[in-house]
Order: C-alpha cells, then sequence, then structure tokens
C-alpha cells in the first residue's frame, strides 16, 4: 500500500509504502479516561472490534455478489458510519460538544445541587462536576460516539437504500481510500442522495436513495467514476491518502485538502443540543 501525507518540516506531500497494520492508526484516540487498566480500550478492543469484523463479514459478501440479510445491511451500515467518526478531529469536535455541556449545567441541575450541597462544596453544579469527575466529559463523549455510529435513523435509512458495488477494472486507473474515505451528500433523504466508498482498488460501493439515481451510477464509464472518485477522495483527505502505488503522487498534490467534508457532530446552537448533522434529513 502506498501512503500519500506531509511531511514536515516544509509539509510537501510525499509518498511511501507501508503495511496495512500501521496505516491510519492514531495511539490512545478512543482510550477511557478515568476507567480501569482493563477496560479503557474497551471503545477500539471491543466495540470497534465487533464493527469492524462484522463489517468485513459483509464486505467480502458483497465483493463475491452474494446476497445480504437485513441484518447484515445494518451491519455495513454501522460500518459506514464509523468510519465518518473515526479521526481525531472528529473525536475532538465530540469533547469539545460534550465538555460545552458540562461547562453550563441547566437551572434544574443546578437547583438540584444547591439542595444537597456542603457548605465546603464549589458553589455551582458545573465546579463541582469538575472537582468530582474530572474524565467525565471526555468519556462521555466517547461513549456518545458510540452511539452515533449505531444511531437507528441513520442505520434504517443507509440500510434501506438501494445498494451495488461497482467493478472499475476497465478503468486504467485504480480507486484510492483516505483518511475520510465515506462520500456522502448533505442529506441522504434528497432525491440524489448517495453515498460511495472504495472497498478494493477496484471496487466502489455506492448506496443511492433512489434507484433511478443508481442506475445514472451504474451507466456510467468506469473510467469517469474511478476519477471522480479519486478526485473526491483526494479532496477530503486531511492527513493520508492510500493507493496501489506512487502514481497518484501528482494528483494528491495538486487535490489533497481543498474538499469539504461531511460531519456527524454540530457544534450545538443550543445547549445540550448534540446531534448529526444534515446527514440523514438533508
Amino acid at each position: 500500500m502506498e501512503e500519500y501525507g506531509r511531511v514536515p518540516p516544509s509539509n510537501q506531500i510525499r509518498s511511501r509504502r507501508r503495511g496495512t497494520e500501521p496505516t491510519g492508526f492514531v495511539y490512545n484516540l478512543y482510550t477511557l479516561p478515568g476507567t480501569t487498566e482493563e477496560t479503557k480500550q474497551n471503545v477500539e478492543r471491543v466495540f470497534f472490534g465487533k464493527v469492524d469484523a462484522d463489517g468485513a463479514k459483509v464486505r467480502d459478501k458483497m465483493l463475491a455478489g452474494a446476497p445480504l440479510s437485513l441484518p447484515e445491511r445494518y451491519d455495513w451500515a454501522r460500518f459506514v458510519l464509523s468510519l465518518i467518526l473515526r479521526n481525531p478531529e472528529e473525536v475532538q469536535k465530540m469533547k469539545e460538544s460534550v465538555n460545552s455541556i458540562f461547562d453550563q449545567p441547566d437551572a434544574e441541575l443546578q437547583a438540584k445541587y444547591l439542595k444537597i450541597r456542603e457548605p465546603h462544596e464549589p458553589a455551582t453544579a458545573e465546579e463541582a462536576i469538575r472537582l468530582h469527575f474530572p474524565d467525565s466529559p471526555n468519556r462521555s463523549a466517547l461513549l456518545i460516539g458510540t452511539q452515533l455510529i449505531q444511531n437507528q435513523n441513520a442505520m434504517r435509512t443507509i440500510a434501506g437504500m438501494s445498494w451495488s458495488v461497482i467493478r472499475t477494472d476497465k478503468a486504467s486507473r485504480r480507486l484510492v481510500t483516505s483518511d475520510r474515505p465515506v462520500v456522502m451528500t448533505g442529506g441522504l433523504l434528497r432525491v440524489d442522495g448517495h453515498i460511495c466508498l472504495p472497498i478494493t482498488p477496484r471496487h466502489l460501493f455506492v448506496a443511492c436513495t433512489l434507484k433511478p439515481t443508481m442506475d445514472a451510477f451504474l451507466k456510467e464509464p468506469a473510467s469517469k467514476l474511478a476519477r471522480e472518485s479519486n478526485a473526491q477522495q483526494i479532496g477530503q483527505a486531511r492527513l493520508h491518502v492510500y493507493g496501489w502505488d506512487n502514481s497518484d503522487l501528482a494528483e494528491v498534490r495538486r487535490g489533497m485538502s481543498k474538499r469539504p467534508y461531511m460531519s456527524l457532530i454540530r457544534t450545538p446552537e443550543r445547549r445540550g443540543e448534540l446531534g448529526m448533522a444534515a446527514t440523514i434529513a438533508g
């Protein structure tokens, strides 16, 4: 596998050969603070371990052209949602959103706290939470992230879309992927709503809200699909692009990080408002 990324101190984009194990890995990204040594990696080891294992089984069935059960479609939908959240920036945004809630406890919580507050205790519920449960906001953020990935409305919407795995063997270029691999429209309930995700250098997973949109995808030449998929992957990438070889270096240098990337997390407009950004409703 070829990994493209910026190399300090010049930040020039270069490529290097990498094995599959170390790519896209950030140490302690999902470590649960304030927990035991045995449980602090449970989000990565237990939750994402199952998400990845189930997703891999469904991917293999799709590549083999085998029919999928409804639970398997939900497994894949959950895997796709996980890919959107699994990067340092999204995790940090989630932590900031949750911390903003902990920093501004509502009036009801403050009133209840004042009823039980001892004279030596902090004056506000927010100060008390920070004093007695300093790890709670960041720990809660990681756990809320797992809930977003399993959001039933999102999973149901994706599972109910028209799916296809399109082969791009006839294209001269192979598909690349990136640290932001899921291409998704602003709203999946739009007429043109769709998801694209390269799953091998020659296979592109596509999900469309309406069958006519899928029919249009299936009519596109493989060369055009590969070109547009690669441009989107490169444009969405923030740290790394992954390819078959180093033949895409010039294109990566021209287009890396120049396109916006859809997020599932929004900055709360009202206190306590956490949710999926216009992913479903558009």
